[in-house]
């Protein structure tokens, strides 16, 4: 790659963050407004997802995003309320599908911002109806933001001459 190609994939990886956080931003306008009714010793995920903090990706939400992924890969099933480290469900209540659907943006984002390709298998996973759930329908919008994340982390292969 050539300095004006990195320059150019800079370019179009911060256009893409910047949709992913308008998505974000509009969707945080439609949720919970009290980011969620967590005590010391459950998180209701649905809450904390629609959070500043979330949003930001700060480490302790990027912690908890990391947990998340390995129960999209290897349990196939999200909770609305989990023990505070997200070790166990704390409640049955299945994680309601507008709350999947922003957890799949901010692995997408978590992928792009961390370079991190485990993130964008986990966001990819819920986009292919790893949870079994009917009502989990995804956007064209969000599949395109899908889409553009594959990209940007696996640019595709130049033309053999």
């Amino acid at each position: 790659m050539t300095a004006v190609d990195l320059q150019g994939a800079a370019h179009e990886a911060a256009a893409l963050l910047a949709r992913i956080d308008a998505w974000l931003a509009a969707d945080l306008r439609s949720g919970p407004g009290d980011g969620g009714t967590s005590s010391a010793s459950t998180l209701d995920l649905e809450g904390a997802l629609h959070s500043q903090a979330w949003s930001n990706l700060t480490p302790e939400a990027d912690a908890q995003l990391d947990r998340l992924r390995k129960k999209i890969e290897v349990a196939r099933k999200l909770c609305r309320y989990y023990v505070s480290d997200l070790s166990r469900a704390a409640e049955p209540t299945p994680l309601a599908a507008a709350a999947v659907r922003r957890l799949c943006v901010l692995l997408l984002k978590a992928a792009l911002v961390r370079d991190d390709a485990r993130y964008l298998n986990s966001a990819l996973k819920l986009l292919d109806g790893v949870l079994g759930r009917d009502d989990c329908s995804f956007p064209d919008e969000l599949r395109q933001l899908a889409r553009s994340t594959l990209d940007a982390l696996v640019p595709p292969a130049p033309p053999s001459t």
